[in-house]
């Protein structure tokens, strides 16, 4: 026997209707912009030296290259008696500065807060006792500077390097090798060490590149490769891809490829040129001390030639080069829980009731 129940008209209870269109796009909008901003700051910063004012000083590296309204901010200006060449270790963010008065190669722990380059306020001692006036790092961590009295290109290995207060170890001796003389800047490309001689350059080497792990003594002279003898005294000198940039003590800027041929004049019109660095990608910046500026060159040359330099902005006492690239402000990090945040508030905010 069937059983009939009767049906009841019950009201269906009202349910949330979501509008997502405005939460998602601010969740896009939020997101795009953190992006933005983390892209603005990986351009990187250029940092520079003034050994008179015994400061260390810094400039965000603009995307489109262009320097007008951006002012040089102080990093350091404690601590520190003539600072001269810096170089950068990109991987572990660190900063190694030669001070030849002090007689030592400082270092600091580099970060960005709030699209400011700042130091965590501790300098240490990397090696003492040695009157250099320019360093540089490689890939490893190994630094290596130059002892202009001594004749010397010494290296301190990167263990040694984050114990502090290392001995350093002879790469090069004027002592066994006749182009090691009174050298000026130093650079690496994880291979190979490149100098320049401040005096005798005409004889013995403007522009020098050894093995970073040369055979010991006499031997040592059949890893160099002299690529340059066209200036007697010779200063900064930094490596962008395959070209080599050195400074002569004057005027000039000169290139020559990594492998070896014909030194290029590529500038004349500076006074007194000292240290130069590139950026990683197509620009190199050097230092005229007499004029007080820092100049702007492309640098990704396949001939190298004569080439125009742009002024990037005035600096007095300008002296050292490093460009620091590779990561973003602590300001960043928190991006996205704000935006997921903002996203569940406006998405909840929005939530109609639908009959």
């Amino acid at each position: 026997q069937l059983r009939s129940f009767p049906i009841q008209d019950t009201p269906m209870k009202p349910h949330v209707r979501l509008r997502l269109g405005a939460p998602v796009a601010l969740l896009v909008g939020v997101l795009a912009a953190g992006w933005s901003a983390a892209q603005a700051q990986s351009a990187g910063f250029l940092l520079i030296t003034a050994p008179v004012h015994a400061r260390i000083s810094w400039v965000r590296l603009p995307e489109n290259g262009n320097f007008a309204g951006l002012r040089p901010e102080t990093l350091l200006d404690e601590g520190l008696r003539h600072p001269q060449g810096i170089c950068v270790d990109k991987k572990r963010r660190r900063l190694f500065v030669a001070d030849p008065d002090a007689q030592k190669i400082f270092a600091y722990q580099l970060s960005v807060v709030n699209g400011a380059l700042v130091t965590d306020g501790r300098q240490s001692v990397v090696t003492s006792g040695v009157e250099s006036r320019w360093v540089a790092v490689d890939g490893a961590g190994n630094i290596f500077f130059s002892d202009e009295p001594q004749n010397r290109i010494l290296r301190v290995p990167a263990a040694g390097a984050l114990r502090g207060d290392a001995k350093p170890e002879v790469v090069y001796s004027g002592d066994s090798v006749p182009e090691v003389n009174e050298p000026g800047a130093v650079a690496v490309d994880n291979l190979h060490v490149f100098w320049t001689n401040k005096h005798f350059g005409t004889e013995v080497g403007t522009l020098v590149r050894g093995s970073e792990n040369p055979p010991q003594g006499t031997a040592a002279s059949s890893s160099l490769a002299v690529l340059a003898k066209n200036s007697v005294k010779s200063y900064g000198v930094c490596i962008a891809m395959g070209n080599v940039f050195f400074t002569d003590a004057e005027k000039h800027l000169y290139g020559v490829k990594k492998h070896g041929g014909p030194v290029v004049e590529v500038s004349s019109v500076l006074d007194k040129p000292r240290g130069c660095a590139w950026d990683g990608d197509g620009t190199v910046f050097v230092a005229d001390r007499g004029l007080g500026r820092i100049y702007s060159l492309p640098s990704n040359m396949h001939i190298l030639s004569q080439a125009d330099l742009t002024v990037a902005f005035d600096f007095d006492d300008a002296f050292g080069l490093a460009v620091l690239t590779g990561f973003a402000s602590r300001m960043f990090s928190t991006s996205p829980f704000i935006a997921l945040m903002s996203f569940f508030a406006v998405m909840f905010a929005n939530a109609a009731p639908r009959a």
